[in-house]
Parts: C-alpha cells; structure tokens; sequence
C-alpha cells in the first residue's frame, strides 16, 4: 500500500512538472506591449469613429434602397385582403346556416301542416255502420258462441 502511495506520488510530480513547462506566460503570448501615446490614440480613435460612420452609412443604404414605405403598403393590402377573405367565408357560412334552417322548417311545416289533398267527408247526416260482434271478435273465424 505504501509503495502504491509512493508511485501515486512521483507520478504527480512528473506531471505537474509537464505542466508547468507548457504554461505559456502573458510576455511570451501577447509579446511586447508598450502604452499608445497621445498621437496613436488620437489616430485610433479617428479610425474607430470613421468605420462606425461607413457601417452607418451602409445600414442606411440598404434601408432606403428597400423602400421600408412600400413594404409596409405591402402588408397592409395584404392583410386587408385576409380581412375580406374572412368576412366572405363568414358570409357563406351564414348563408348556408340561413339556408338549412329554411330547408329544416320548410320540412317541419309539411310535418305539421295536414296536406292540401281533399278528403272525402262523405254524408255528414248519414249514420255510420257499427261493425257486429263477430267482426270485432279476434276470434272472428268461429261463429257461434265461444264458451
């Protein structure tokens, strides 16, 4: 176990040691850096302030060159035409509602409503015939009397 701690140990030491060797320090990464002076600063500042006035430029080039003003037109016929889509499908609906409803009591007045044929009356001051017992017999096939 003791001999286990010790190669765990060297070899940490090893490795740390690799490591430190590939650390690359700020003056080796970013090389000689010396502060801008008055003139450099001033220069620098010139070409910041001129690359933002291009890009300005340039932005503004691309929004006149799309006429923003007739796009908008654009949409707004477009949307005024989903608009009327709309309503005309509204409207068929409607209609097609109004028209079932007309078809729906058109049917419920001929259900209610006798129809229009004539029927015969007949002799209002005419008796009716009574049928006789034996007609209205179930057993009517038997004649006589049925015990």
């Amino acid at each position: 176990m003791k001999q286990l701690i010790q190669e765990t140990a060297e070899k940490l030491v090893e490795e740390t040691g690799k490591i430190a060797e590939s650390v690359i320090t700020a003056r080796e990464l970013l090389g000689d850096i010396r502060p801008l002076s008055d003139e450099e600063l001033a220069q620098k500042k010139a070409d910041d302030e001129k690359k933002k006035q291009e890009e300005m430029n340039k932005l503004r080039s691309q929004i006149s060159g799309r006429s923003v003003e007739n796009e908008m037109e654009r949409i707004r016929h477009q949307k005024e035409r989903e608009e009327e889509e709309k309503g005309n499908i509204e409207l068929e609906n409607l209609k097609r509602q109004k028209e079932m409803e007309r078809q729906n009591q058109i049917i419920n007045m001929e259900i209610v409503q006798p129809s229009r044929h004539k029927k015969n009356k007949g002799n209002p001051h005419k008796k009716k015939q009574e049928p006789d017992a034996t007609q209205m017999s179930q057993t009517s096939e038997y004649k006589g009397k049925i015990d």
